[in-house]
């Protein structure tokens, strides 16, 4: 039998969810009885199921989306969210657990023949403490499943965020030590040989530039963005010599002392240069703009015709590196006459 659905009750979410807390707090339940044994046991059990089934409905999908919420900007300012969000969760168990078992106390009591002021009494006097005690342990327990899952979490995205890096590397070197780009590379460099040797020797040292930089960050989180803006002027010197007065690229920086993801840039600088027509009549324009703690990267919208549509996979793939890495989403933007695509970047506050 497959324990997964056993767990989930064979229902699926959020079903298996209800399922659960409905098992978990009738055993609950049991158990309390057992101890306390007051004698009446089917009161017992639809009071105590009823109080901790809405207890944890509540508890659960409010914290579900409180944590979910946190957002993975820098380890000081998640810890600092966590923390927070820890307390708020604590509050919100004692909060909403004492509500409900001190309503459902008084509403027992009232059904039993007392006035609203005697069982208001009672509860206080005699149930009050005993439902502290129980929340608190319940507090305590909740908050090591939540640090466990939280533990979870952050493996499953440290083995995610390895397996993209490395398809993500792959697909560079694939993408960049590649027949084509070779081909054309040294077509060009032939050329330049017999009519202008020093600009070949110009195109040898920048193309082995752009190799090294390349191999010595393919296992980097991040680079320097000036070094990674000097690794996109050396790849566009090579695409210029070759395509002349058909491509042109502005780049305006703020902060250079910020950081990247490195070969992200130039992706997607290679990205407009590769699904757009380039002439001397309609030359193509790439624009890099650093917006505080963004890039953007923009051209003008001029499409090849295709006959087979690219798979984007880079891009799918330097998106979830984005995501993996700052917990932001890269922003694509297309309209008729321009594509952009922005980028976060990770920026110290200047003093």
């Amino acid at each position: 039998m497959n324990k997964r659905k056993l767990i989930d009750f064979f229902l699926p979410f959020p079903w298996n969810i209800h399922a659960r807390i409905l098992f978990l707090s009738l055993a609950g339940s049991i158990v309390f009885w057992l101890f306390k044994g007051n004698g009446y046991f089917v009161q017992s059990m639809m009071v105590g199921t009823s109080i901790m089934v809405i207890d944890s409905e509540i508890i659960f999908w409010v914290s579900r989306s409180l944590f979910n919420s946190v957002n993975k900007s820098s380890p000081r300012e998640v810890t600092f969210q966590i923390i927070s969000r820890v307390l708020v969760f604590l509050v919100l168990i004692m909060v909403v657990g004492t509500s409900v078992a001190s309503g459902a106390m008084l509403l027992m009591n009232m059904s039993n023949g007392s006035t609203f002021a005697e069982a208001f009494y009672f509860v206080r006097q005699n149930e009050l403490k005993g439902i502290v005690d129980s929340l608190v342990i319940a507090s305590l327990i909740a908050t090591f499943m939540f640090f466990f899952m939280m533990w979870q979490d952050a493996m499953k995205s440290g083995f995610k965020a390895r397996e993209q890096a490395l398809i993500y590397q792959s697909e560079t070197l694939k993408n960049q030590v590649n027949p084509h780009f070779l081909f054309n590379s040294l077509n060009t460099l032939s050329s330049l040989i017999p009519t202008n040797p020093e600009k070949a020797e110009l195109f040898t040292q920048k193309l082995s530039v752009i190799y090294r930089y390349i191999l010595e960050n393919r296992e980097a989180e991040t680079v320097p963005l000036e070094q990674e803006i000097n690794f996109v002027m050396d790849y566009y010197f090579l695409q210029k010599i070759r395509d002349e007065e058909k491509i042109d690229l502005t780049i305006e920086i703020e902060n250079p002392d910020c950081r990247i993801l490195p070969i992200s840039l130039q992706l997607l600088v290679e990205n407009a240069f590769k699904h757009n027509v380039a002439t001397r009549e309609k030359p193509l324009h790439v624009t890099i703009i650093q917006k505080e703690n963004w890039i953007e990267v923009r051209n003008n919208l001029q499409p090849k015709s295709q006959l087979n549509p690219s798979s984007g996979l880079g891009l799918n793939n330097l998106s979830e590196r984005v995501n993996l890495h700052s917990g932001k989403k890269l922003v694509i933007e297309k309209t008729e006459q321009e594509y952009v695509v922005r980028m976060p970047i990770v920026c110290m506050a200047r003093e």
